[in-house]
């Protein structure tokens, strides 16, 4: 029963904070509303990601079609791809496809932007309950600990900026936290675990359906399912070797989705097998003025032979991509949330375990950092942080908490606990920065050409004006306080909960 109270105010207060921030304004968007207005940084649809995501929710509501009419192609308009006379955003569907009951709750009340939203607030907010139910269960950290790790990734990352706005960041983490615990408890449980079987092939098929890369991040955690259909007991003459079934026929649940997903590459583009992203771009088709004919076609079709989506990652690229995510000036992770430097201690500590769940999440960590690290844009194009590692911060949080929790002397546990407490109001700080103004930061690259800030300097312009993308700031509490008050009144409640984690709770609960 206190676990069940515990799991209901993390997701009642963490669901909350994010209500703050996410990003919104009230009335039902028309499609000629967003170029050159929404459109624009700390607006709602500043970036072509979410743009392109909540136009095909709206295509999908309003025309009942995965494809694009005119009028919203040229407002999801560069990330557009063209096929046979009709237009599709870039992007995987399935985050479209899961705002659209709350784009049609929202839309009753004026509020179909925000609702589709909402859907991203409701995936952060379950994933800090799973990252207390893997602390808590499989790395058997104290509550303290466990509250510290979702506090960490929660309110002390980048991923903030994410929790409230259309991406597929949080999702994908969802369905890589939920799986790994899913393929946890079908290892342990007694009985019926078939059910947890189920759940992480349906888990692995539905990912794919949000971002195709997900078929490689995951795929740490299906070797993890693997190897839970095993099972070596050790006999007094012998060990006994079995093998559960259950494994291979619960994965037609797995093979059901792929085949949805090529029937919908089939229908959409013509092979099974078809990405979108693989699409002539519309931009390419504006720029070479092809027209929809038999002498259109032949154009498209040479294009296409040349266009590998393939090409998109390369080994070449790791040593410089991994740079940027890690320490660059623009994106580095360790810039925007240097308290992930305690999870790489923490990670290093966790070796020693030498169980089998500490390697999988580690090769993780090791397989996001290594496929977007090879990714052709490794800056996440216009985006506050290092946005691909977001799984990784998860993970990460978790062993940040495993290290405190290692620390047994009371000198060394307040010397850390001080440390971790600066690094938190750090990184903190820097998250609600970018939450609360825009995500829409350039690369350095892009950033030095247009003589603009590249990191969260660039925010800070922004935060100085009072400017926000906030929903909730701007409809209903900028009559009362400043953007700067606003800011002070989510931060201060963090910083003191985090305090009374580090330097109160673990001395209440070691007496208990």
């Amino acid at each position: 029963m206190k676990q069940k109270i515990i799991i209901a105010i993390i997701f009642i207060l963490s669901l909350s904070i994010y209500v703050l921030t996410l990003r919104g304004i009230s009335g039902n968007i028309q499609a000629s509303q967003i170029k050159n207005n929404l459109d624009q940084a700390t607006k709602p649809l500043e970036l072509s990601p979410e743009r392109g995501r909540f136009i095909l929710t709206k295509s999908l509501a309003e025309n009942n079609s995965f494809s694009l009419s005119k009028q919203l192609a040229d407002a999801a308009y560069p990330d557009v791809g063209y096929k046979d006379g009709r237009f599709y955003v870039y992007f995987a569907p399935g985050i479209s496809v899961l705002a659209l009951p709350l784009y049609f709750l929202g839309q009753r009340f004026g509020l179909e932007q925000v609702g589709s939203f909402f859907v991203i607030n409701l995936f952060a907010a379950v994933n800090l309950v799973l990252l207390f139910l893997i602390a808590r269960k499989i790395f058997k950290l104290p509550n303290w600990a466990s509250l510290v790790a979702l506090m960490i990734f929660g309110f002390a990352s980048t991923s903030w900026s994410y929790a409230i706005t259309l991406y597929q960041h949080h999702v994908t983490t969802f369905f890589m936290l939920s799986a790994f615990y899913a393929a946890w408890r079908y290892k342990n449980a007694q009985d019926n675990n078939w059910l947890y079987s189920l759940y992480v092939w349906f888990a692995y098929g539905a990912s794919i359906f949000l971002d195709y890369p997900n078929v490689i991040l995951l795929a740490p955690v299906m070797l993890f399912h693997f190897f839970t259909a095993f099972k070596v007991e050790s006999l007094k003459i012998k060990n006994s070797f079995k093998f559960n079934f259950s494994y291979l026929f619960t994965s037609i649940v797995f093979f059901l989705l792929i085949g949805l997903h090529g029937y919908y590459n089939y229908v959409n583009f013509g092979s099974p097998t078809r990405l979108s992203g693989s699409l002539i771009g519309y931009k390419v088709v504006l720029a070479n003025k092809i027209k929809n004919d038999a002498q259109g076609a032949k154009q498209l079709q040479d294009l296409a032979e040349k266009k590998n989506i393939q090409g998109f990652f390369t080994e070449v690229q790791f040593p410089m991509g991994l740079s940027i995510l890690t320490a660059s000036r623009d994106r580095g992770f360790l810039l925007y949330s240097p308290i992930f430097i305690l999870g790489i201690i923490g990670l290093i500590l966790a070796l020693r375990a030498g169980t089998l769940e500490i390697f999988i999440l580690i090769a993780s960590v090791a397989v996001n950092f290594f496929l977007y690290s090879s990714w052709g844009d490794p800056w996440g194009g216009w985006a506050y942080g290092p946005r691909y590692l977001i799984p990784s911060m998860a993970i990460l949080s978790l062993f940040a908490a495993y290290f405190l929790s290692q620390i047994k002397k009371i000198v060394w546990r307040i010397v850390t606990g001080v440390i971790t407490f600066i690094l938190f109001a750090y990184s903190s700080a820097v998250a609600l920065l970018g939450a609360l103004t825009t995500n829409a930061v350039p690369p350095k690259i892009e950033a030095d050409y247009l003589h603009m800030n590249y990191n969260f300097m660039h925010n800070l312009i922004f935060f100085n004006r009072g400017q926000s993308g906030s929903f909730m700031f701007n409809t209903f509490f900028s009559k009362y306080v400043t953007l700067q008050q606003y800011f002070l009144l989510i931060w201060g409640p963090l910083f003191l909960i985090v305090f009374v984690l580090l330097f109160v709770a673990p001395w209440f609960e070691e007496k208990s």
